[in-house]
């Protein structure tokens, strides 16, 4: 056991250093990009589509605290609560972001100036903004680093209760979009919701692929690491099939895995690293219905 834990620590710590000024830069660019869509597309407007920057908007009505402040203070409150609950290595991946994040979202405010769309269609605000915003967070998504806020929430969420992070992230944004429509109007919770799902769409479909999940089969000699990363660092189930190779007539395990796309190249990276002789297959998976 002993043994697996720290082959399972070297592979962490190999993707986190491959690549590493590529995935900065990536990180960089979808932080900006994601600042630039929410200060242009939504801020203006009052479309609260969730998230940190979301409340930020509500808060704004009543208490008149500027954006990036308010996004940077209730970030690193998340991040302390999240090095406590969720440990060192979360903390590392996620405190770049915060500090970077409220810098764009002041830098970008200067757009505001720039750009005027209070003659323009709200749908075709909506819309750009949605499709702006979903470039950033697949950016975001693809480098493996974070800017922390609400993703702490879900992820303590998914840890201490069992909560998945996509059932957390559709509690916790609906609500804020509900309270959204009794302060701004139900009009721009409407258009809030068609942001969101457009984003959801472009961050899912074109930067991450096709579908939203990912169903890999493994076939390996190393089935305990592999499913010991996988259940312990990316928090999903693992099935297990017997099966025999035509050829050989071999026993062989089959490790089944859904995840959802976001985790796709992490998960490939790290079945490769822990066995160099692994075969596996990847199929877009559209739907998922019950569990065992």
């Amino acid at each position: 056991m002993e043994k697996r834990d720290v082959r399972i620590e070297e592979v962490i710590n190999a993707l986190n250093a491959r690549n590493r000024s590529e995935r900065i830069a990536i990180f960089i660019w979808g932080v900006l990009v994601y600042a630039i869509s929410f200060s242009i597309f939504f801020s203006p407007k009052n479309i609260v589509t969730g998230g940190t920057v979301g409340l930020s908007l509500i808060v704004d009505k009543f208490l008149k605290i500027d954006t990036s402040v308010f996004v940077f203070f209730v970030s690193f409150t998340l991040l302390v609560i999240g090095y406590f609950l969720l440990g060192k290595k979360n903390t590392i991946k996620t405190i770049f972001g915060v500090i970077l994040l409220p810098i764009f979202l002041e830098f970008s405010s200067v757009f505001q100036v720039l750009f005027h769309l209070e003659a323009s269609s709200l749908f075709l605000t909506i819309f750009f903004g949605g499709i702006m915003m979903g470039l950033g967070n697949g950016m975001i998504i693809r480098s493996g680093f974070s800017v922390g806020g609400f993703q702490t929430i879900y992820q303590i969420l998914y840890k201490y209760f069992g909560i998945s992070i996509g059932k957390s992230t559709l509690w916790v944004n609906g609500v804020l979009i509900f309270i959204s429509g009794m302060i701004f109007g139900v009009s721009n919770a409407l258009y809030a919701i068609i942001g969101l799902y457009i984003s959801s769409v472009v961050t899912d479909r074109v930067m991450l692929e096709s579908s939203i999940t990912k169903t890999f089969f493994i076939i390996t000699n190393k089935e305990k690491e592999i499913s010991q990363y996988i259940v312990e660092n990316l928090g999903y189930g693992i099935t297990v099939m017997n099966a025999e190779g035509g050829y050989s007539g071999k026993n062989k395990k089959i490790l089944m895995c859904a995840i959802p796309t976001r985790h796709y190249y992490e998960l490939k990276e790290s079945i490769q690293e822990l066995d160099e002789e692994v075969f596996f297959l990847i199929t877009d998976t559209y739907e998922i219905y019950g569990g065992v």
